[in-house]
């Protein structure tokens, strides 16, 4: 029965996300089509609710597939009960249990057979860019080197974020039957500014400290309803302000503002700013963040990915707003208390 217990471990999302999938298929095969799913986190099951889902047979299927995400958040008594379940565990359903932390609650990883305890790690570097190579190569497209580059700089190192920009730009590319290879000022226009409202159509309201359209922006972008949306819209944010303190770092040093666009950096890697309109943003940028707010925001942003990851769909708007108001109103000092709900 312990077989019908998974420990999934580590900070590498859609590699796990896929670990889900490949678990539900095994259990429709052997039990039918109609496997109950049920997902829980810590602060939903204080009162011991997934312990009741588990032992409590369903009527409506043979099978229950329990998923406890964020597992690391777990207090010592629900440590406890858990422990005790996997002792024991019934044989009508299927616990797995997640978390984005290398390790949990002893009493619950000792329990866990090893064979069904996993851990999965970020991409490295040179994974990345073989990723996404791989990725383009199998939809019949290729993609140079400063390319791949420059999406890895605006995504994170987990699979699903980069499955989810890669097929939006494969997607353009495909609609426009281009037969070249993708190249870094394709992947500039067609992420960074596509039409789409995203991070890159967000960004210059905030540069120029317009909170409501700014706001307005953010529920238009949070209506596509797409899981991903929040992670990608603070991580494209996130890359965006790092590039603008890059440029305001130089023009404190005394470097004239043209030459400092020219030397814009993210993260030790060139990102030279060349399009009027782009200059435009990053001038506005300039205009309201000094340095000391930039720093404040960015923390602000690293934060608010944090939060975003670990928030319930219906807390990340509100997440969200709060950032926003931070970063516009606060220039990145965070508040006690904000009266950002008026504003839409």
């Amino acid at each position: 029965m312990s077989e019908r217990i998974y420990l999934l471990l580590g900070p590498e999302t859609g590699a796990k996300e896929q670990e889900l999938k490949d678990i539900r298929g095994q259990l429709r095969e052997e039990f039918g089509s109609e496997i109950e799913l049920s997902r829980f986190y810590p602060f939903e099951t204080e009162n011991g609710e997934i312990l009741t889902v588990l032992n409590n047979n369903s009527l409506f299927s043979d099978h229950r597939m329990v998923i406890l995400s964020q597992a690391e958040n777990l207090n010592a008594q629900m440590a406890q009960a858990l422990a005790e379940y996997l002792a024991h565990p019934v044989d009508t359903a299927t616990l797995i249990i997640i978390s984005s932390e290398l390790s949990i609650s002893q009493k619950i990883m000792k329990v866990v057979p090893r064979k069904n305890t996993k851990t999965f790690y970020d991409l490295l570097e040179n994974q990345k860019t073989d990723w996404i190579r791989n990725h383009f190569r199998r939809m019949g497209l290729s993609i140079t080197g400063d390319a791949i580059d420059l999406l890895i700089d605006v995504t994170e190192d987990n699979t699903q974020e980069l499955r989810t920009i890669c097929n939006q730009l494969a997607l353009f590319w495909q609609l426009d039957k281009r037969n070249r290879p993708i190249e870094e000022d394709d992947v500039e226009t067609y992420v960074y500014h596509s039409r789409q409202e995203d991070a890159f159509t967000l960004f210059p309201l905030i540069a120029r400290s317009d909170l409501k359209a700014s706001l307005q922006s953010l529920h238009v972008i949070l209506g596509s309803g797409d899981s991903q949306t929040s992670i990608l819209l603070v991580s494209g944010l996130l890359w965006q302000f790092r590039r603008l303190l890059s440029i305001q770092e130089l023009i404190g040093q005394g470097t004239s503002a043209q030459e400092a666009f020219s030397l814009a950096e993210v993260q030790g890697k060139k990102s030279p700013i060349r399009k009027p309109k782009d200059k435009t943003t990053y001038q506005s940028g300039l205009r309201f963040y000094d340095l000391t707010s930039l720093r404040l925001i960015i923390t602000a942003l690293a934060e608010a990915d944090v939060q975003v990851k670990e928030a319930g769909s219906e807390m990340t708007e509100i997440v969200l707003e709060k950032l926003i108001y931070r970063i516009i109103k606060g220039k990145g000092q965070p508040f006690a208390t904000a009266a950002f709900a008026s504003f839409s």
